[in-house]
Parts: C-alpha cells; sequence; structure tokens
C-alpha cells in the first residue's frame, strides 16, 4: 500500500501536471483531486478506485520517461 501512496504522491505533488491534466487522464473530478492536494482530504481515505487510476498514471508517466 505504501507503494501506492508513494506514487499519488509523486503524481500530485512532483509530476508538473496540473489537477486539470490529472483530471483529462483519469476522469476523475478536479475538485476531488484538489482536496488531496491541499491536504484536506488524507489520501488513505481516497477511494481504491480512484487510487487505482491515479497509480496507474504514475506507472506511465514513470515508464515513458524512462524510454526517452
Amino acid at each position: 500500500m505504501t507503494d501506492i501512496k508513494d506514487n499519488i504522491n509523486k503524481l500530485l505533488f512532483e509530476s508538473g501536471l496540473t489537477n486539470y491534466q490529472i483530471s483529462k487522464r483519469t476522469g476523475i473530478a478536479q475538485t476531488t483531486l484538489s482536496r488531496f492536494t491541499r491536504k484536506e482530504s488524507d489520501i488513505e481515505n481516497m477511494s481504491l478506485k480512484n487510487a487505482l487510476k491515479l497509480n496507474d498514471l504514475w506507472k506511465t508517466i514513470s515508464e515513458t520517461e524512462k524510454k526517452v
């Protein structure tokens, strides 16, 4: 679980992607993402569905960077 949480943190806070960009690629509402980036909600309380979407996006981005 820690790996997924770390991946989500990296995506939200270190990737350089905006909430809008993440929203478009995952289908997660910008308002939902904003609650996490403003730390109004804790990542541990995120729905499994959203956590998996964000983790998958981080993995895709990481793999793309490795190829470049």
